[in-house]
């Protein structure tokens, strides 16, 4: 017969697991969206140096043709002001869950030493 840990270690083994599919999540998501930022600062960055010619932007399948470059480049900057704020949201967030996974690992070597 398999040994059975107490009741106590086994919650905390459980919420470790949910920490840690918490964490891998948020920092898929973190990921993506810095990405989305990088992309994001490059159009801005092509934008401003675009002197002459049509711009498009595209909208799902479509591209359409930009008759304000200047207010493109307003949204795009709001737009990526917006990204920054939210990964700033998400390194925090990150950070609380891994001291949260840490500090509840810790407790459960300490659980299986004694």
């Amino acid at each position: 017969m398999a040994y059975q840990f107490p009741k106590e270690l086994q919650e905390k083994i459980s919420n470790f697991e949910q920490l840690k599919q918490q964490l891998q999540i948020l920092l898929s998501q973190k990921g993506e969206m810095e990405a989305r930022k990088k992309e994001m600062d490059s159009s801005i960055e092509a934008l401003e140096k675009q002197k002459d010619g049509e711009i498009y932007r595209r909208i799902g399948d479509l591209l359409l043709k930009v008759s304000d470059k200047d207010s493109l480049l307003n949204e795009l900057k709001e737009d990526s002001e917006t990204l920054e704020v939210r990964l700033n949201s998400f390194s925090s967030q990150e950070k609380t869950l891994k001291e949260m996974y840490e500090k509840l690992g810790a407790e459960i070597n300490e659980s299986l030493k004694g």
